[in-house]
């Protein structure tokens, strides 16, 4: 599965040097979990990252990384994962789960501007606060669900066909 290319590029990192801003997490880096490739780790990892990504959070990556330390999983792919809302997505993605929390409140639409003030956050923020975190945790809750099943489905489709090709061709 996908074990070989994640190797490949994990061997490199860990045949290296430290930087020495780095030296104080050699612990981490040595340790065999935070950076194993198996179905459990990577998936963990994806649903870490995928929750916290899709959550209206400042510091997703550091949050994501410490999720990562405290549940055992994958850091490197629990802090890449929550950029899937960058500046481009975070607009549409946000606004979409509005919606979905104002449809599933039964909240009327309302006209509203987002500023970057804080006036704005202490009256436009909370008009729209409800929904928006409603919204925000049932959306994240079922897309990091539907990435780890995806990642767990496939990584065991693979396996068992690299065991069945394994064993035709040993006959």
């Amino acid at each position: 599965m996908p074990r070989r290319f994640f190797r490949r590029v994990s061997s490199g990192y860990l045949r290296k040097e430290q930087p020495w801003y780095l030296r104080p997490f050699d612990m981490l880096s040595a340790h065999p979990t935070f950076l194993s490739v198996n179905r459990r780790s990577v998936a963990g990892a994806i649903w870490i990252g995928l929750f916290i990504g899709l959550l209206p959070l400042p510091g997703q990556t550091i949050i994501a990384i410490l999720a990562a330390l405290m549940l055992r999983v994958n850091m490197p792919i629990a802090a890449v994962t929550p950029l899937i809302t960058n500046p481009l997505t975070m607009g549409p993605i946000f606004y979409w789960e509005y919606g979905l929390g104002r449809l599933i409140l039964d909240i009327p639409p309302r006209n509203f501007a987002i500023e970057l003030s804080w006036d704005w956050v202490t009256t436009g923020f909370i008009a729209i606060w409800k929904p928006l975190l409603l919204g925000c945790f049932i959306t994240a809750t079922i897309v990091a669900s539907i990435g780890y099943l995806a990642v767990s489905v496939t990584w065991r489709l693979i396996v068992a066909a690299r065991y069945r090709r394994r064993h035709i061709s040993n006959r």
